[in-house]
């Protein structure tokens, strides 16, 4: 008997390094992705660009550790590695700060996209023309498109989330975010809306109030909050949509999806950092 061929996704995107005061991490929402779909047992690439630099290399590094292909990462001869500053806020939550240009928004792509069968993106891969080109030729190639709002003001506008919904197979977006879309896309802030524009699945996400997904033959789900010990939410959400979309492309099964969604995000927060705690065949990561 043959061996079931293994589920191949692409994360285009950012890949920077999150400054926290008084620390420095990997970070970069399709690198989250990519690592928690690898740790399941996909064969993951990262499509994005880092600086001729340390801390491109400590990327390199860190994607590899999870066992991340970086084939398709790509070194800038002059633009840094990027970087977001954090800046958490007393009352909960914190905000991104995002210097442009960084290497990230010049991914030039490969000459020959390589089979997939998940390309993930997030709105910041589309502020600026080179990488929203790059991405254009990956979208092309086919594959079931899963996209997160991740919106970051002030690097979005009404164009950019118009396009990210209208190539999502699978769109996700956070309670908070969701009437900032409604209202860029002109539409009601009830997320069935958004099938006007093509998705098949449409996912609201509300922390610890749990999650919602709504599919475009009317079915609907959702599922409670569970009480856990938060230790950093950084993450939370690009671990949900791993989940998410391993569950979906295993079962198509709504109620399922949204349970391993769930157990994905809840385990993330209780640990340090965005990637998974476990790296494939080793013992727990540092963060």
């Amino acid at each position: 008997m043959s061996t079931p061929r293994r589920r191949r996704a692409l994360a285009f995107g950012e890949a920077l390094i999150d400054e926290f005061p008084g620390r420095r991490v990997v970070a970069g929402a399709p690198l989250h992705v990519a690592a928690h779909l690898a740790a399941g047992g996909w064969e993951v690439a990262v499509l994005a660009r880092v600086g001729d630099d340390a801390d491109g290399r400590a990327i390199r590094e860190r994607l590899e550790r999870h066992g991340v292909s970086t084939a398709l990462l790509e070194v800038d001869p002059a633009l840094p590695t990027g970087t977001a500053r954090v800046t958490l806020h007393p009352e909960g939550g914190h905000s991104f700060t995002l210097p442009h240009p960084a290497a990230w928004d010049a991914v030039a792509g490969p000459e020959a996209v390589p089979a997939h069968d998940v390309v993930y993106f997030g709105t910041l891969a589309l502020r600026d023309p080179r990488s929203a080109r790059a991405l254009e030729r990956v979208l092309a190639a086919g594959a079931l498109r899963l996209v997160d709002a991740n919106l970051r003001p002030p690097h979005y506008d009404a164009a950019r989330v118009r396009f990210a919904v209208t190539h999502a197979d699978v769109f996700k977006a956070s309670a908070d975010e969701f009437p900032e879309v409604a209202r860029l896309l002109e539409v009601a802030a009830d997320a069935r809306a958004l099938f006007a524009f093509g998705p098949e699945w449409v996912c609201l996400t509300r922390g610890a109030e749990g999650a919602e997904l709504h599919h475009r033959d009317g079915g609907s789900w959702e599922i409670p909050g569970e009480r856990v010990a938060v230790v950093d939410t950084v993450g939370a959400g690009d671990a949900f949509l791993a989940g998410l979309v391993d569950a979906l492309v295993e079962t198509g099964d709504g109620a399922e999806a949204l349970a391993r969604a769930q157990r994905a995000a809840v385990a993330i927060v209780g640990q340090r950092g965005g990637f998974p705690d476990r790296e494939p065949g080793r013992g727990p990561s540092p963060s």
